[in-house]
């Protein structure tokens, strides 16, 4: 059997028609057949509010009332309620402030001296491997240097490298040095 043939789905289709046609032929039969054993027509009572109708049951309409007084509601949907005030703010807490002691504060340490800015800008080196030059720019001039000597009296350079160097400051210790890379 092939699911995706019309054919299949239109036999389905046939087949559900005629279930649904035997089923409501036989419902309209077997309510024809309950009316003719009854052996006299019911005629409503007073508070009873029954219909009958071919082929559907009593329908009794007095069941979709509500029971008067049972459901009692003051609450009214359409009407505006108040809403309830906010509550009172909570009284003020004491708070008692305990006074510290005075603790005498050590004289503050002296700032270390700040090393001067290096303005020049390390641009190559050159000669030989074991006593190379290290050239700067700055200050409209080029500068030549080796290891251990100053620029301008106030830097010392202290090693070069391939890619860089080192800068120290005049009048500071050995280790508070700078690294400057190449091209900058």
């Amino acid at each position: 059997m092939d699911w995706m043939s019309w054919k299949t789905w239109t036999t389905i289709g046939l087949i559900i028609v005629a279930l649904f046609a035997i089923y409501t032929f036989a419902a309209t039969q077997n309510s024809h057949a309950t009316e003719g054993l009854a052996t006299a027509p019911r005629a409503p009572t007073h508070g009873s509010r029954t219909v009958n109708a071919p082929g559907v049951g009593s329908v009794h309409m007095e069941w979709l009332d509500a029971p008067s007084g049972s459901y009692r509601s003051e609450r009214n949907l359409f009407a505006y309620k108040e809403p309830p005030p906010p509550p009172p703010p909570p009284p003020p807490k004491l708070v008692v402030v305990q006074p510290q002691p005075v603790v005498p504060q050590p004289p503050p340490q002296p700032t270390a001296p700040v090393p001067p800015t290096f303005t020049y800008k390390y641009i190559g080196t050159f000669g030989r491997p074991d006593n190379p030059i290290a050239t700067f720019s700055g200050n409209g001039q080029l500068v030549n240097v080796r290891v251990g000597e100053t620029i301008d009296q106030k830097f010392i350079l202290r090693s070069i490298g391939i890619e860089s160097v080192e800068i120290g400051y005049v009048g500071f210790p050995p280790d508070v040095k700078s690294r400057v890379a190449l091209g900058q």
